[in-house]
Parts: structure tokens; C-alpha cells; sequence
């Protein structure tokens, strides 16, 4: 998982909590504001780049897996034992 991306959904199955909570969490680790983009922190910390999706000419953010995970790890966040796949 090295510079594996994740979104928010796949963080929260590592958490086994929602997309929702982790993009709080992220929210209350600066890495996130709460217009719901990236932060600043979290562009200059690596932490975050944009993907194209399905639909043309629009995108959304992944999130690089080991920091992310580091960050919410040391923030107390608790992962389960096995992610669901």
C-alpha cells in the first residue's frame, strides 16, 4: 500500500465506519474543510490527489493510503481487524 490512493469509502472500510465519518474525521485532522474540499495541509502533505470519474469532464479525491491511515491512527481513529473488500 505504498502509494496506493484510496477514497473515502474504501478509507471507511478500513475504519468500518462511513465515507461520511472518515470525511469528518478528516474534517477535524485540518485535511479537509468544511465545504467539503481538501485543505491546503493536505495538498502540500501529499495526502491527496484528484481522479477523473465516469461521468466526462468531472473528478473526485483519493486520498494516499499510508498517510492518511498513519494520520487517523495517530489520531486515535481505530481500524478493524480485516478491511471488507
Amino acid at each position: 500500500m505504498t502509494d496506493e490512493y484510496l477514497s473515502q469509502t474504501e478509507l471507511g472500510r478500513h475504519y468500518g465506519v462511513s465515507s461520511h465519518k472518515i470525511g469528518s474525521w478528516l474534517v477535524e485532522l485540518g485535511l479537509r474543510n468544511v465545504q467539503k474540499k481538501p485543505s491546503t495541509k493536505a495538498f502540500e502533505g501529499g495526502f491527496v490527489t484528484q481522479r477523473e470519474s465516469r461521468q466526462p469532464d468531472t473528478y473526485f479525491w483519493v486520498w494516499h493510503a499510508n498517510r492518511t491511515m498513519q494520520a487517523l491512527d495517530e489520531a486515535g481513529k481505530k481500524r478493524v481487524e480485516a478491511a471488507i473488500g
